[in-house]
């Protein structure tokens, strides 16, 4: 089974084995004046994909420049061969335009946009390659190689490698390495700078989390742990001269890699400290602090209760323009019931450079216990500025692992999760979170093998400019909370949209299809007796 993400449901199988819209006026405060909420709707598709033995990935993205998506789907067969098949919108469906294999060696895919038009990126050791759909060829795009290593045998993983580094609206590269990251910036005729290797080496890479055998640099970079190497990665304009700079924890101190104005970094970077303490940087260190545990007692709680901060993110939190420093200190004695704590540290600009206050300014403690999990997914954040006023709010999806969430999913095949949103107001977050919902899936006494673990995602979905929540709420209905102006930031009462739910949480994404400025979903459903289908509810 695939490394870390497999030990995750091995994790919390053990834990299961150890035991429409309410009226936006009456939400209002008095001294904000009622404003509609757009309505929506999911104009609904189905697209069969072919058979395959195994995972097929599937992304969007606009291949030929039309106003409507494609959809780009990748697998391998049972010889080894890597097939692509591209669909185009016509006739009211996505509908089969190529179909070609890549080069043997692709060992993963990303969608990016180059030079005016998004093109599929494919990787294999030594470089990157960019797919020329009018010549049904690969060309390479950038020479590079890193310690990644595949981890499931038979599928081509999509893997996030390109973001915009200096703030100029272009895709750029950054691949992770062991000893470092590799960056890459466009240039405006849509060509890359040569990629240079900046940041430090991983700190852990000699350590074994959990009870792995293996150490970190034995499993190496893989879909699954480039989301922990990029934890490291930080962005914020340290030196207050309007251009974004690169930040890496290195050891004791920090190294800022400063950019120039011609949207280039510095490759020697300068270094700075804080005053604010901290163990490690990157949540995923949790699961390095647990090595060589009793697995029983670190399950139980039959251990002394430890205490961790982690340096969690840099995020203008309080809309001021200066970057502040936010740190997760988790506390316990379990892994499952430990107890989060996010501590904001206000940075102010001072002789090109910022300082961060050491005592904490705000600090946000959601209710539920499931932050030693992190790592592995079972807590998730999103900060994110909901109403618009340029701070900062925060949404948690916390699992139940309590003993009446390890008994639902027991017996009942459905994990219950629980959702909090903080809004932060004169400059500080609300001990209670402003709207909460309780996420329980019904029982499925008859279901002996699934177990339904609800999807959720959050993103716009009619195009006002305010994030809905979007909830798998069963395996065959999903609720939209739509934002909404007013405190409560999201609408109480759900709408109910009637669609199949896949079997992986992992499988359902927000996607953007004919670029109205709404998120569309896209749903992957994968089948051992037919072949492949996509889902696809375009936004109206």
């Amino acid at each position: 089974m695939p490394i870390f993400r497999s030990f995750s449901l091995y994790l919390f199988s053990i834990l299961v084995l150890c035991m429409s819209l309410l009226g936006c006026s009456k939400m209002l405060r008095k001294d904000v004046k009622p404003v509609s909420v757009i309505p929506f709707s999911f104009e609904q598709y189905e697209i069969a994909i072919g058979t395959a033995k195994h995972q097929q990935t599937v992304l969007t993205g606009f291949l030929s420049g039309d106003s409507i998506a494609e959809l780009a789907v990748v697998n391998i067969d049972e010889n080894g061969a890597r097939h692509l098949r591209i669909y185009t919108f016509s006739e009211d469906t996505w509908v089969s335009k190529l179909e070609t294999t890549l080069r043997p060696e692709v060992l993963f895919v990303d969608i990016a946009h180059i030079g005016g038009r998004d093109k599929l990126i494919t990787y294999e050791h030594g470089r990157l390659n960019w797919f020329d759909p009018e010549l049904v060829r690969e060309h390479t795009l950038i020479e590079i190689t890193t310690n990644y290593k595949a981890i499931a045998a038979g599928e081509i993983p999509h893997v996030d490698i390109t973001r915009d580094l200096n703030g100029d609206g272009l895709d750029d590269i950054i691949v992770p390495d062991i000893d470092g990251f590799w960056i890459a910036t466009q240039l405006n005729s849509g060509s890359f700078t040569d990629p240079v290797k900046l940041g430090p080496p991983d700190p852990f890479l000699d350590e074994t989390p959990m009870d792995e055998a293996r150490s970190y640099r034995e499993v190496g970079i893989n879909a699954l742990t480039v989301l922990w190497y990029l934890s490291r990665f930080h962005q914020m304009d340290y030196d207050q001269d309007g251009r974004t700079d690169l930040v890496f924890w290195n050891i004791d101190h920090f190294d800022v890699y400063r950019q120039d104005e011609h949207g280039m970094f510095s490759t020697v970077p300068d270094t700075f400290t804080v005053d604010v303490p901290f163990d490690t940087d990157g949540a995923y260190s949790i699961a390095f602090g647990f090595s060589g545990e009793n697995m029983f007692a670190l399950i139980s709680g039959f251990r002394e209760n430890t205490k961790r901060r982690v340096l969690y993110t840099f995020r203008d939190m309080n809309g001021d323009g200066v970057t502040d420093m936010v740190v997760l200190a988790l506390e316990g004695r379990s892994l499952g019931k430990q107890r989060s704590l996010y501590e904001v540290h206000f940075g102010t600009s001072r002789l090109n450079s910022i300082v961060f206050t050491p005592d904490v300014n705000v600090t946000i403690q959601p209710r539920g216990t499931a932050g030693g999990l992190l790592p592995w997914g079972y807590s998730s954040q999103w900060l994110q500025d909901f109403d618009g006023d340029s701070n900062i709010d925060i949404l948690f999806k916390d699992v139940k692992t309590t003993i009446g969430g390890m008994a639902r999913a027991m017996v009942g095949k459905s994990i219950a999760i629980d959702i909090e949103l903080y809004h932060m107001e004169n400059g500080v977050y609300p001990k209670k979170p402003v709207t909460t919902h309780k996420i329980r899936p019904n029982f499925d006494l008859f279901e002996k093998k699934r177990v339904f673990f609800p999807a959720v995602l959050l993103g716009d979905v009619n195009g006002d400019k305010r994030p809905d929540l979007l909830i798998g709420k069963d395996w065959k209905e999903m609720h939209v909370f739509l934002g909404i102006p007013g405190p409560k930031l999201l609408a109480q009462k759900p709408q109910t949209v009637a669609v199949a739910m896949p079997e992986d949480e992992r499988n359902i994404q927000l996607v953007p299809l004919n670029k109205d400025n709404k998120q569309d979903i896209l749903i992957y459903h994968k089948s051992t007796t037919e072949p492949h289908r996509v889902t696809v509810l375009v936004a109206r």
